[in-house]
């Protein structure tokens, strides 16, 4: 297939296209290939042997769409097949395969281009804006094991955000979404848009959670059996009012991630919700905790916490270690320079405390950081022997929320725990 431009703007294209095959090298981590295309507004380029051509050779697109100015696309609510559109924009030849409703992914998609078929299994995720991008990961991975075939994952959602799409692209997981952003990175297909801002959401389509949602789901997290309690008792162990739990079970309802049974409410996906609470808690609750930090004189991490653990206890004072703390206690691996723990801000308000503690307030660079905690559940009861250490759930929301590499990686070692269990 060529191109009809004019010679003169055939050169303007290609120079244009070839800039962007220079960055599409960059998003892979490699030189230009030979064989790479790219197309433009304006046509398409071929690099080949070093010599600029306008024609096809291969199928792939690289954009950048920061200003929503390519393609010019009618901001709309797709609903019917949703994603069928989509693929078959993108992938060349695409044929869509529902699979048994078992199967670990519901359908699969075959495509041909430039000489070479691949296989895609899709795997929807709807709510994934507002959802940790890791903990979505890690459960395409446990999903990926369990089947038969182990095809390339094709993740969709209605939109995928620029952080998200990047963390995506370092783990080798491919996407597209609804608003046009894509990177389908296979032999004989590469594709990259981005920069696409999300479609008008429906009337009626679940909202970015609120605090009283935080906390209720918080609490059914920790403690599974609570999903299929009395709201009184769910609303006493997440601190919130009953109306909250009321508005929040609606809600994971038609987020399909709580079941009505003759038995009784289950959770339906546990890693989708614990992806979903996890971002809710970084971005709505966590900021509005209240936070001190203080500077205890103490020559190394256990020295600290049994001093925390005696002067707090002989004052009756609940408290738990959180963060990165608390993973190093389960796991050894991140050792950080403070401590972060949970208890009552108005605890340090005392001078003797304090003075036991040997702390003293500090504005900025303090080794203790004190957090409010942001539920009953936080803090769990006391075991003879142990020190008290917040619910893995809470721990790991604390590394994702320091966002360190060091973090993210002590949290990998702690979400198994998490998406299997209730609070360890």
């Amino acid at each position: 297939m060529s191109s009809a431009l004019a010679p003169g703007d055939a050169a303007d294209a290609g120079a244009s296209a070839l800039t962007l095959l220079q960055r599409a090298a960059a998003v892979r981590d490699r030189p230009l290939d030979p064989c790479d295309a790219c197309a433009t507004s304006a046509g398409t380029a071929v690099l080949v042997q070093g010599a600029l051509k306008v024609d096809v050779l291969i199928f792939v697109v690289f954009i950048i769409n920061e200003h929503d100015k390519i393609m010019n696309m009618a901001r709309r609510v797709v609903t019917v097949d949703q994603y069928q559109v989509a693929l078959k924009r993108w992938l060349p030849n695409v044929h869509v395969r529902r699979t048994d409703a078992k199967a670990p992914f519901y359908a699969l998609a075959t495509w041909k281009a430039a000489g070479h078929m691949g296989t895609y299994a899709l795997a929807e995720v709807p709510h994934l804006r507002h959802q940790d991008v890791r903990v979505v990961i890690d459960q395409l991975t446990q999903r990926q094991t369990k089947a038969i075939r182990h095809e390339k994952v094709l993740l969709l959602a209605p939109h995928v955000r620029a952080q998200q799409a990047a963390t995506l692209e370092r783990a080798g997981v491919d996407y597209l979404d609804l608003a046009g952003n894509a990177h389908l990175d296979r032999p004989g297909l590469f594709v990259h848009v981005e920069g696409r801002p999300p479609l008008k959401r429906e009337t009626g389509a679940p909202t970015r959670p609120q605090k009283g949602w935080v906390k209720t789901v918080m609490a059914i997290l920790i403690r599974p059996e609570l999903a299929d309690a009395p709201y009184r008792a769910i609303a006493d162990q997440a601190d919130v009012a009953l109306g909250t739990v009321a508005g929040c079970f609606a809600d994971l309802e038609k987020r399909r991630l709580l079941h009505q049974r003759k038995t009784g409410r289950e959770v339906a996906d546990r890693h989708a919700l614990v992806a979903l609470w996890v971002q809710a808690y970084v971005e709505v609750l966590r900021p509005r905790l209240a936070e001190r930090r203080f500077q205890v004189r103490a020559t190394d991490k256990p020295t600290l916490w049994a001093r925390l653990d005696e002067v707090l206890t002989r004052r009756e004072q609940p408290w738990a270690l959180t963060g990165a703390d608390a993973a190093l206690h389960r796991t050894q691996f991140f050792r950080a320079e403070d401590t972060e723990i949970y208890a009552p801000v108005v605890a340090f308000d005392d001078r003797e405390t304090r003075a036991a503690l040997v702390a003293q307030p500090a504005a900025e660079r303090g080794n203790l950081v004190l957090i409010e905690p942001p539920g009953p559940l936080a803090i769990p009861g006391r075991v003879a022997g142990a020190l008290p250490t917040a619910p893995d759930l809470l721990a790991y929301a604390e590394l994702r929320y320091r966002n360190t590499d060091q973090a993210l990686e002590a949290a990998e070692l702690l979400l198994p725990n998490i998406v299997g269990h209730g609070a360890h």
